[in-house]
């Protein structure tokens, strides 16, 4: 995972920055999310995310309202690996690598669960190797996960 996670570096940063919208638009739909829920209920996930959620509570929420990570339509583990690899070359973030990788890995098995059903119209839209890519990851975390 480490390469790839890498390697997000230099893939473009879509769906982050929406150039179709305007930035009142913009403006707008962050506050959307900002303004969702803010927590998520953990308790019938395993241990070891259980154990992330408090990271991802307190390293997320440095930058930006944490109900942003939790509301956003973001459900693709390239999605989040894009994402994270942002926020950890925001200057002052104090993001490092395996706290990056503890997150990410919270972020892809939360979206396996709470947002599956988006998961999986999403996976369905993508070519079929990087859907097989993608459920490869999910696997990792959610082995569990079924596609339908």
């Amino acid at each position: 995972m480490a390469v790839a996670f890498v390697a997000a570096v230099t893939v473009g940063l879509a769906g982050l920055v929406r150039s179709d919208e305007t930035p009142a638009e913009e403006k707008a739909r962050l506050h959307k999310l900002d303004t969702g829920p803010a927590t998520i209920d953990v308790s019938k996930y395993p241990s070891e995310q259980q154990a992330a959620y408090p990271l991802f509570q307190k390293k997320c929420a440095q930058c930006h309202k944490i109900a942003r990570a939790i509301n956003t339509n973001f459900v693709l583990p390239s999605e989040w690996e894009r994402y994270i690899k942002r926020m950890m070359y925001k200057p002052n973030s104090k993001l490092k690598e395996d706290d990056g990788k503890t997150i990410y890995r919270f972020l892809t098995y939360d979206s396996s669960v709470r947002k599956a059903d988006s998961l999986r119209v999403h996976l369905k839209n993508l070519p079929a190797a990087e859907q097989e890519e993608a459920l490869e990851k999910i696997h990792k975390v959610n082995p569990t996960f079924v596609e339908k």
